[in-house]
């Protein structure tokens, strides 16, 4: 990754994207769910993007109060109620001139590791790639876990100015790269209070404790 020396952007800034409202858990931000004692998802990704070499993340969410813990810059979104895409195109507007692109994740990834992370940078690393987007399986498209140049903001905000919300049709129509990502525990993501039970049982059945102790891949 490259400094900031001499005028120079650095390469790949990590965000996470930590937007919702998260009725589900009666207004507590799902991120800040702990999957080890003292260790929540946010902190568990925040710890693998910096495994995978991204040394500076940042959180992109509607208020800055629940996160002032994490001592990570949040970013608000420009626009309410536009989902994922609105904060996307926030973490984009808040990065250019300091970044070249930007490495998404959403906030719900209890099982995500360095390796996926790592996976998904090599693939943008190839030439001419704007936005490379992991996918599992039959599954498909994981649509917020991207990497994208930070020189696609102005098409972003045209697709949000124009009514569209949905990433994964917006990475379609951008020509994405697909990058296959073997292992769909990973991108095992917490909707309802029953996924994350669903998620520790899964850990712990298979001896390999919390995402805490995930062995450090190369």
């Amino acid at each position: 990754m490259r400094g900031m020396t001499g005028g120079k952007t650095r390469r790949l800034l990590g965000a996470i994207l930590a937007g919702g409202r998260a009725s589900r858990y009666g207004g507590r931000p799902k991120g800040l769910l702990e999957i080890a004692p003292g260790l929540s998802i946010i902190e568990n990704e925040v710890r693998q993007l910096r495994r995978a070499g991204l040394s500076e993340v940042v959180l992109v969410a509607g208020e800055k109060q629940p996160y002032s813990h994490l001592g990570l810059e949040v970013i608000p979104d420009l626009r309410a109620d536009c989902g994922p895409l609105g904060g996307i195109e926030a973490a984009l507007a808040w990065a250019r001139g300091r970044f070249e692109a930007t490495l998404f994740l959403p906030c719900d990834l209890p099982g995500i590791t360095a390796k996926e992370i790592r996976r998904l940078r090599r693939a943008f690393g190839t030439g001419g790639v704007r936005v490379a987007v992991c996918t599992v399986g039959a599954c498909g498209f994981e649509p917020l876990c991207t990497v994208v140049h930070n020189d696609l903001l102005p098409q972003i905000t045209l697709a949000l100015d124009r009514g569209e919300r949905s990433p994964g049709r917006l990475w379609r129509a951008l020509g994405a790269l697909e990058v296959p990502c073997p292992d769909p525990a990973a991108f095992h993501n917490v909707n309802e209070p029953a996924d994350l039970a669903a998620w520790l049982v899964g850990r712990k059945s298979l001896g390999t404790g919390c995402a805490e102790c995930a062995p450090r891949d190369a």
